[in-house]
């Protein structure tokens, strides 16, 4: 949960979760106090508002099931929805309540009810006495009426507002009863009316009934008509007749062409002329070449038996020649007969198919004049339908005006509203002190984020960093001595022991052989006094490094220090233009090396990466103890967030009162964001004449530290 509410703050950018507690944990009193007043005021105004009561209803005003609709307005959503508008409107039109006013027993009574209605003290000194008359009551009517329909339904809910639970309770019951009212007197006119025009419209129609007979009449005279129907049936009946026999005598017409053509391929070969179905199936032919065939079989027993000479063989070979005759002559007959059959054949076809023109050009007639006869007969019933119709309407009408009921259906009835549901003192009581609690909040919390300063070590305890160092205001350094190295020329000074407790609190909490970056928000708050004074102490007992990392900036060290050669630092170091060992000097009596920035210029993150980076430090923590980084302010430039991931441990300086709050937290999210952490926090510049713990604590004698 605390996750998730710190990476909301990390959108907005305003602060942590762990200050945002400081400053309730802060203000928490005045906080509850001014919100409980604003609540009060709400509660006196919520008391002394006007109390509003709703009754509620809910009816149905289902569709009129006589009315004539298409079947797009059956399945058409906005067709219904247009309906229920429709009646909605009327529901609250001039029209209904007019009924309401014009009714001398309603406005009796809503006159009563006004007259009991009680007044708070406000409405009593400020409001003017009311004229309950038909203007105020329609006034009344139209403002604090509402009617909304439940969704995909039919269903209407209403509800009327009053300051008077008896008036809101009234006046429903008076608008369903007016509706009512209303839409049956609507009814009974619609009805009136219809049944006058109808009666006009049935005079019209005997008259087009008169008129359609008439000409139904002529015509079947002039026709010679009086019933074409089975005459038609009958000729279409012909018709298929005539057809069918000439698709049945083609097709024989073809086979026997086929057959023909056939009998000419075989030129008089009784063999090939026996190979057509049609002569070999003939029953003459066929008997003949049974007979045939049983001859020739009788002759080749006999041939077993006698010589070719003997009477029974030579007997049996001229009956065989008989039986051929006999057969070509039938043949040849029987192929004549086929030749006359195909000449019948296409006679008949021809004469067919004058028929079925015939019988084609009848039928054509006969529908013509049918269709002349149907097109009044179809006037004759559609004057005859309509005119049963307008009559049946007639009836309807007739008992319509006397069985006219509202299509309006009650659900639940106007209900005696018990308590107002307006104003809802409670519930605003309760928001207004969540509110006013949560702006109040949000306005302590900017100035604290945008107005305020770090003064104490108190401020930022919420935020878990280890304090590793406390530096004391310093506010008069002695003649010729400088704040950069404090720690060496004034080594009995609150600021010296201040270092020293800082040093042993890092060799303490952190291990040797690492890199130490120091850095801060904004320039000018003391960072690289306190890192080379650091320094300057660890180099009393362990092998150190001091590296200046602010290569945009001109060095502040190559001016302090004059060194005996050209002046070589970081920026040379990265850019490939010396190498590391000539780019190490001294700090002059003292054994701490330094790494100066050097007199290149240029953006530290365009050129090298962290693991670059890394690497390089990793090669220096070979050779020293602690290698301390000064690395350039995090607000002003990109650099300390590449130089933060590659350190081992990222300490941060603040300065007392001069180091905004907002300006921090910020420093702290942007290290953060890079996934680096910051591992301590050292508080400069801290006036110790406002604490006594302070006071007492860096009040020992100069004699004290000589012993040391």
């Amino acid at each position: 949960m605390v996750d998730r509410i710190n990476s909301l703050i990390n959108i907005f950018d305003i602060g942590d979760i762990k200050f945002l507690y400081l400053v309730l944990k802060k203000n928490l009193k005045n906080l509850v106090i001014l919100s409980i007043i604003v609540s009060l005021l709400v509660l006196i105004i919520s008391l002394n508002q006007e109390k509003k009561f709703r009754s509620k209803a809910t009816i149905v005003i289902e569709p009129d099931e006589n009315k004539i609709v298409n079947i797009e307005e059956v399945y058409s959503i906005e067709s219904k929805s247009n309906r229920i508008n429709n009646q909605m409107a009327i529901l609250k039109s001039d029209e209904v309540q007019e009924y309401i006013v014009k009714d001398k027993k309603n406005s009796t009574k809503f006159k009563n009810l006004y007259a009991e209605t009680k007044q708070n003290v406000f409405q009593r000194i400020f409001s003017k006495k009311k004229d309950i008359d038909s203007i105020f009551l329609k006034k009344i009517l139209t403002d604090n009426f509402i009617v909304k329909n439940i969704p995909r339904s039919d269903v209407l809910e209403l509800s009327f507002i009053s300051s008077n639970p008896k008036i809101s309770q009234l006046a429903l019951i008076s608008i369903i009863d007016s509706y009512q009212r209303y839409e049956i007197d609507s009814k009974i006119k619609i009805t009136t009316y219809a049944n006058q025009k109808i009666s006009e419209r049935l005079k019209e129609l005997v008259a087009q009934m008169d008129v359609a007979q008439k000409k139904l009449s002529n015509y079947k005279k002039e026709n010679n008509l009086v019933d074409t129907g089975n005459v038609k049936e009958l000729k279409i009946k012909e018709i298929q007749s005539i057809s069918s026999r000439i698709v049945e005598a083609k097709k024989n017409y073809q086979e026997q062409q086929n057959d023909l053509l056939s009998i000419k391929v075989a030129d008089g070969d009784i063999d090939a002329l026996l190979a057509i179905e049609d002569l070999r199936s003939r029953e003459e032919i066929s008997n003949i070449r049974s007979s045939l065939l049983a001859n020739e079989s009788n002759i080749q027993s006999l041939s077993l038996v006698y010589t070719e000479k003997h009477p029974k063989i030579i007997q049996a070979n001229d009956l065989n020649d008989n039986l051929k005759v006999q057969l070509k002559e039938i043949l040849d007959k029987n192929i004549q007969q086929k030749a006359f059959e195909l000449s019948n054949l296409n006679n008949f076809i021809q004469l067919s198919e004058d028929d079925l023109q015939k019988a084609t050009d009848e039928l054509r007639v006969i529908e013509e004049k049918e269709a002349g006869m149907l097109k009044f007969s179809r006037e004759v019933d559609s004057s005859k339908k309509l005119y049963e119709s307008f009559l049946q309407r007639v009836k309807e009408t007739n008992e319509a005006q006397n069985l006219q009921v509202s299509r309006l259906k009650v659900i639940e009835t106007p209900n005696l509203p018990v308590k107002p549901f307006s104003p809802k003192t409670t519930k605003n009581v309760i928001i207004s002190f969540l509110i006013s609690f949560f702006c109040l909040f949000g306005l302590l919390y900017y100035r604290e984020m945008n107005s305020s300063v770090i003064k104490s070590p108190e401020a930022i305890d919420s935020l878990n960093i280890p304090q590793i160092g406390i530096l004391p205001r310093v506010e008069k350094l002695k003649r010729g001595f400088h704040i950069l190295q404090m720690f060496v020329e004034d080594g009995a000074s609150s600021f010296a022991e201040a270092i020293r407790s800082s040093r042993a609190t890092i060799e303490s909490k952190f291990e040797k052989n690492k890199s130490y970056l120091v850095t801060s928000s904004n320039p000018s708050e003391g960072k690289t006094t306190y890192a080379f004074n650091l320094a300057l102490s660890l180099e009393k007992t362990k092998k150190v490094l001091f590296i200046e990392a602010d290569i945009r900036r001109p060095s502040v060290l190559n001016g302090f220090y004059q060194f005996d050669k050209e002046i070589l630092g970081l920026g040379e170091i990265i850019s490939g233009s010396t190498l590391l060992k000539d780019a190490i000097f001294k700090v002059p009596g003292t054994e701490l090396d330094i790494i100066t920035s050097g007199e290149k210029r240029f953006d530290l993150s365009d050129i090298v990466n962290k693991e670059q980076i890394k690497k390089f430090l990793d090669l220096l923590k070979m050779e020293y103890d602690y290698v301390i980084v000064d690395s350039p302010p995090v607000q002003p430039v990109s650099d300390t967030l590449i130089l933060t991931q590659a350190a081992d441990y990222n300490l941060f300086v603040i300065r007392s009162e001069e180091t905004r709050t907002v300006s921090f937290m910020s420093s702290i999210k942007k290290i953060q964001n890079v996934g680096a952490k910051i591992n301590g926090i050292v508080i400069n510049d801290l006036d110790t004449s406002k604490d006594s713990y302070y006071s007492y604590y860096y009040s020992y004698s100069p004699e004290y530290y000589t012993k040391i």
